[in-house]
């Protein structure tokens, strides 16, 4: 990635200089995605478009000859889901909101950043097809945002993909689809009519439309703060237009969206452990205000490269099988279908590769491993020499850091952050614990096991701290696996090497995003990472051993210990389950038993091992390879247990416990409550 690139301007201070009023009044002319000429369509133009074309057409006669339902009828219900979808386009709301979204954004946040050069690039290559916006997702205040940054630079704001949940919200349904925003139900219970409608309504606004469209291709937030598996559903319908051949190509813009401090951070730590999440209401909007008082640190935009659909895909597929008849009665072929996930891929990789670390996701890991490995708290001053040596190691890992001075970052650290780390009296560094009463949290509600108000307290602040480490776990993974397998067995061949790699990179190809056609080419980059890092040695036997890093091969398992727990518990409580298993009662007994070694203080369990998405996800790839099977009926998971496939998988794992999980827990586990 280009240093130009990586030139960000913090737009928020612009803000500053001159009055906001003015600023947002002024006379816009915003750079359009795909123009294709006078009148430009409206909303109601893009309605009345998906009712008279003759996909829906064709639907509405064979449904009212199947249920002798007068078209009429099914043509005012098609126009009332196209009233529940539809975006609308009211300027003086989106000038009043960006008026309110400056001073909000002048009191929480010290900057918001965006590398300003690509963005400009892809401004004035704008206007000769579809472009797509595909944010990563960490924040509610994620699309807001977004539609800020499009207001600043004068670019139209976007047809904004946003889930139902809003919809219903009082005032703020009406507002947000004032400013772009289309709605989507998260399942449609099979009404094939409301499916039908709104796939056209895509179909439309890519073909017909000159707005960019937004979408979030993770599907909803990241509780994690970590990438998600892509969902293929929206990104399917969109490229559908370019396959039919009704645009000349799509340009689809990856930007990763980084936090100093996310907004929903004690909740989402709260929905890690099982406690649901709030219905989104406008009252609870309202009463969310009060975080306006807090700092959150700055705020970095990232637009990566544009990925082209026609270079993307090149002479892989055949488009003319679309010329062979009437589109309106055509299907993407399977072949089409076959090449969606690698481009939905390659956009969550882009993202990552465009991310900002800042200083306190180097601050969390330094402090994680210090909190787990029975070390004396750290000074302020060691700290920072410990950020030096750990920003020199991510930065040659491909990371980029950003920040002009390490020890004025740091000091900001403990301000933004002051309601997880703070400095003690004696200069050393501790996590901040607050007493949780879980009858405010309704703990009957749980959607696993009822984790006790001490497993909660002790449990949140070491949850919250893992979210700022793992924007960064994807640099260090596949070193961290190398160094984990051969702690193991220290001396194999690169074939050898690559099988135990595989294993384990497969395993958790969903808790750390990757497509397996790419495990080969990650596998010689992490050698080559291992190798310049001094973690592995090729020895004139042609094998490889560990080198001599001692700090940074000990620095990596700690990383891996909760993820290689949490897996290795969910395993264990498969193998013991009866053949037919529910998923709740999956995650109840897996939680249980790791609340129970966390509770009885004999050894050391590291509290984000409790996190249902990684138990989760230990179940969905599960599936994947074969060692259940899943069955989903009437909102209820079951799976069946394949006991031959799950041995040898608890077998394998059971082989690393002992190099990521160390040994002499137990004293890990009296130091912590000592420091703690």
């Amino acid at each position: 990635m280009s240093d130009s690139s990586r030139n960000y301007e913090n737009f928020i201070e612009l803000r500053k200089r001159d009055s906001s009023f003015i600023w947002t009044s002024r006379k816009l002319n915003p750079q359009l995605a795909y123009y294709q000429g006078i009148p430009r369509p409206t909303p109601i133009f893009h309605k009345q478009n998906v009712l008279n074309s003759p996909r829906i057409q064709e639907l509405l006669d064979n449904i009212s000859k199947k249920q002798n339902v007068s078209k009429l009828v099914l043509e005012e219900k098609v126009l009332s889901v196209l009233d529940e979808i539809g975006y609308n386009k009211n300027l003086k709301v989106i000038r009043w909101l960006g008026l309110v979204l400056v001073e909000i954004c002048l009191r929480m946040s010290t900057g918001i950043y965006v590398n300003v050069d690509n963005l400009l690039k892809l401004k004035t290559e704008m206007g000769n097809c579809p472009v797509i916006f595909v944010p990563s997702h960490r924040s509610y205040a994620d699309f807001i945002l977004m539609s800020y940054l499009c207001f600043t630079y004068d670019i139209e704001i976007p047809a904004i993909a946003a889930g139902m949940d809003f919809h219903g919200m009082w005032g703020m349904g009406n507002m947000l689809r004032d400013t772009g925003a289309f709605f989507m139900r998260r399942s449609y219970n099979d009404d094939d009519l409301y499916w039908a409608v709104f796939k056209q309504y895509i179909y439309q606004l890519v073909t017909k439309g000159d707005l960019p469209i937004e979408f979030f291709i993770e599907g909803t937030r990241s509780r994690s703060n970590k990438s998600l598996i892509p969902k293929y559903g929206l990104i399917s319908m969109i490229l559908k237009a370019f396959f039919f051949g009704e645009v000349p190509d799509i340009k689809f813009v990856p930007i990763n969206i980084s936090y100093d401090r996310i907004l929903e951070e004690s909740l989402f730590a709260f929905e890690l452990l099982g406690v649901p999440k709030p219905k989104e209401s406008t009252s609870g909007f309202f009463k969310s205000l009060k975080v306006i008082k807090e700092n959150f640190g700055k705020i970095y935009f990232h637009f990566g490269q544009p990925i082209s659909a026609k270079r993307f895909f090149g002479d892989k597929l055949e488009r003319s099988v679309h010329n062979m008849g009437p589109l309106h009665v055509q299907e993407m072929t399977e072949k089409e279908k076959a090449v969606i996930p690698s481009l939905a891929h390659t956009i969550v990789h882009t993202q990552q590769k465009c991310g900002v670390i800042n200083v306190f996701n180097l601050v969390a890991l330094i402090l994680n491993d210090n909190l787990v490995n029975s070390k004396e708290l750290l000074t302020v001053k060691e700290l920072i020499e410990e950020v030096y040596w750990l920003k020199d190691v991510i930065q040659k890992l491909g990371a980029f850091v950003y920040t002009e001075n390490i020890e004025n970052s740091v000091d900001e650290c403990f301000v933004v952050h002051k309601n997880l780390i703070e400095v003690q009296p004696n200069n050393r560094i501790r996590l901040v614990h607050n007493n949780i009463i879980l009858d405010k949290i309704h703990s009957s509600k749980l959607k696993a096991h009822s984790l006790s108000e001490k497993c909660m307290t002790f449990s949140v602040p070491f949850v919250m701290l893992q979210m700022y480490i793992n924007p960064s776990l994807h640099y260090f993974l596949d070193v961290a696996l190398i160094v984990v397998i051969l702690k193991y067995q220290q001396d194999l061949d690169a074939e050898e090497l690559f099988n135990k790699y595989h294993f384990l990179r497969s395993l958790f190809s969903v808790e750390f995003v990757t497509i397996l056609p790419w495990v080969k080419m990650e596998f010689h980059n992490a050698l080559q990472y291992s190798t310049v890092l001094n973690l592995i040695q090729l020895t004139s036997a042609n094998s490889y051993i560990l080198g001599n890093n001692g700090k940074l091969e000990n620095f990596l398992c700690t990383m891996l210990e909760p993820f290689m727990l949490s897996y290795y518990i969910a395993v264990v409580v498969l193998e013991e389950s009866p053949v037919i298993i529910d998923e709740e009662t999956v995650l109840v007994n897996s939680q249980k038993i790791l609340e129970d070694k966390i509770n009885n203080g004999n050894e050391f369990v590291h509290p984000y091992s409790l996190n249902l998405d990684s138990l989760t996800n230990c179940l969905n790839v599960l599936v994947t390879l074969g060692a259940l099977s899943k069955t989903r009926s009437r909102n209820k998971i079951t799976y069946e247990i394949r006991r031959q496939e799950i041995v040898p998988i608890k077998e394998k794992l059971r082989n690393y416990m002992s190099y990521c999980c160390s040994e002499d827990s137990c004293i890990k586990m009296k130091y912590l409550k000592n420091k703690l």
